[in-house]
């Protein structure tokens, strides 16, 4: 596959993201007004609740398929026959999720109000729509043609955005809508989202090959042993990032549960949309790798992985140096005043925030490592690591949740998740030049802890400047540091001095 073609459609992917990035941090603002503290509490534990039941459904399908359609792109009734029973599998696995989801909700404490039954019910509703959308998007992946991706998403989010607007100030202001009328409409909203975005998807995907269903037993039996690994590892992954909220909502004191909930979810949120980065990426980079470890050639593996590791690092970096500067603004713009000032046991969502936004940096490095795993056919590694970080995680939150509340929990999730940085990378060492690596990630480090005390520094400086001037300012001074140092960087390896 050319790399062209690689760059093409992660560039598309990319745009497609931050688009739909942007929207999500505007629809953050508008929520946490329309729903109030509490609500956007209850509205993070729905989703919390219901991402673990879509593990369950999503078997890791999405992975194996973009690998299992690689193998057979030359075969036009194998990729027929892969697509169309993904698709049946993923499509009733989904339906079974929403029976699942509200079959136990109501036996859980804070799960089982009118309002989060309604919730749990309409957000199992478009993550099935997810699950067909994701059955597409993998023949779509596997062939290159991702780049309708940003079409499909921007379309899904702008009509969910519009509708909450529409909603918020026009047709049902909170002044004179009762809090489940407001909730029921918010996850309509969303519902009606996805599924324009999976018709839209399902549209594209057939002008390349024609969808339909199929049950081959055989087939199906042999796709969910292969994928149960893989399973097993994401289930484990996500209880380690997700268990945090469902501990938090039955372990908090219900009268602040919900409140504290919000608190972290709001920090919480902005890492996962970040988080979607890294795997734009690494799906694109997955084929190529793939190819070139059963061809076995070195030189382009180590390329591969050197260039993907310098990208994710800086990139993580930079992310995590930005916000964790300009943290209180960066509340303050995309949620309400409450968030700032509301606390529990004396922390805000801003002591969360400049937790939690470092687990970008080691989220995106343990992703590369995870990746290379999958393409190396070495995903039994991935089930022991991710379940010894996932019951770390467990009992961590169980500890410092009833002491420290939620701040406890973005310690915990940061822990760990450097934990899984450090071992996944251990696995992978002899596959990512280690020596050039190590050192690329130092010298951004040093620069990163320079640009952070630059940018705090100056502040002092540029203070007749208020607002998003003395913002501009702050991060200019440090963005010159950071790309001064990163084309040095290259200027170092295309010497070859390292």
């Amino acid at each position: 596959m050319p790399n062209r073609k690689i760059y093409t459609n992660t560039l598309a992917q990319i745009a497609g993201k931050i688009i739909t990035a942007l929207i999500s941090i505007f629809l953050i603002k508008v929520l946490t007004g329309y729903l109030d503290v509490a609500g956007y509490g209850l509205y993070s534990k729905i989703y919390n609740y219901l991402s673990i039941f879509a593990v369950i459904a999503d078997m890791w399908l999405y992975t194996i398929t973009v690998r299992e359609l690689t193998k057979y792109a030359d075969d036009p009734k194998m990729v027929a026959k892969i697509s169309g029973n993904i698709l049946s599998l993923r499509t009733l696995s989904g339906v079974l999720i929403v029976i699942l989801s509200l079959s136990i909700a109501p036996f859980l404490s804070g799960y089982n109000s009118m309002m989060a039954l309604v919730g749990i019910f309409i957000v199992s509703l478009f993550t099935l729509m997810g699950l067909i959308n994701s059955s597409l998007m993998s023949y779509l992946q596997a062939t290159l043609h991702t780049e309708f991706s940003l079409i499909a998403n921007t379309c899904g989010k702008m009509l969910t955005f519009g509708m909450i607007l529409l909603f918020a100030g026009l047709l049902f202001p909170r002044s004179t809508t009762g809090d489940l009328h407001i909730f029921t409409l918010v996850m309509l909203a969303w519902l009606a989202g996805n599924i324009m975005m999976t018709w839209l998807t399902w549209w594209y995907a057939s002008r390349y090959h024609k969808i339909r269903f199929a049950w081959d037993k055989k087939y199906i039996l042999h796709i969910l042993y292969i994928s149960l690994p893989y399973w097993l590892a994401l289930f484990l992954g996500v209880i380690f990032f997700k268990v945090d909220v469902i501990l938090l909502s039955l372990l908090e004191d219900p009268a602040i549960a919900d409140t504290s909930i919000a608190l972290y979810a709001l920090p919480m949120k902005i890492v996962e949309v970040g988080m979607m980065y890294g795997t734009i990426f690494l799906n694109s980079l997955l084929p190529v790798l793939t190819t070139a470890i059963e061809k076995k050639d070195t030189s382009k593996i180590h390329s591969l992985t050197g260039k993907w590791f310098e990208l994710l690092f800086w990139f993580g970096l930079a992310i995590a140096v930005f916000w964790f500067i300009y943290t209180p603004e960066i509340i303050r713009i995309i949620s309400t005043p409450e968030f700032v000032s509301t606390a529990i046991f004396g922390y805000t969502s801003m002591e969360a925030m400049r937790i939690v936004i470092w687990i970008f940096l080691f989220y995106f490095i343990s992703s590369l490592s995870m990746y290379i795993l999958i393409a190396r056919g070495e995903q039994s590694r991935m089930m022991w690591i991710n379940a010894i970080i996932a019951l770390l995680n467990i009992i961590g939150n169980l500890v410092f949740i009833p002491m420290y509340s939620f701040i406890g929990s973005a310690w915990v999730t940061l822990v760990t998740q450097i934990l899984l940085m450090m071992i996944t990378w251990w696995y992978v060492r002899d596959t990512i030049q280690y020596k050039k690596s190590i050192i690329f990630a130092s010298i951004m480090s040093i620069v990163a802890i320079i640009g952070i005390y630059v940018a705090i520094f100056s502040g002092k400086f540029i203070g007749v400047w208020d607002g998003i001037i003395s913002i501009l300012l702050r991060l200019s001074i440090a963005g010159i540091i950071f790309w001064s140092c990163y084309l040095g960087w290259w200027w170092i390896i295309r010497k070859k001095i390292l």
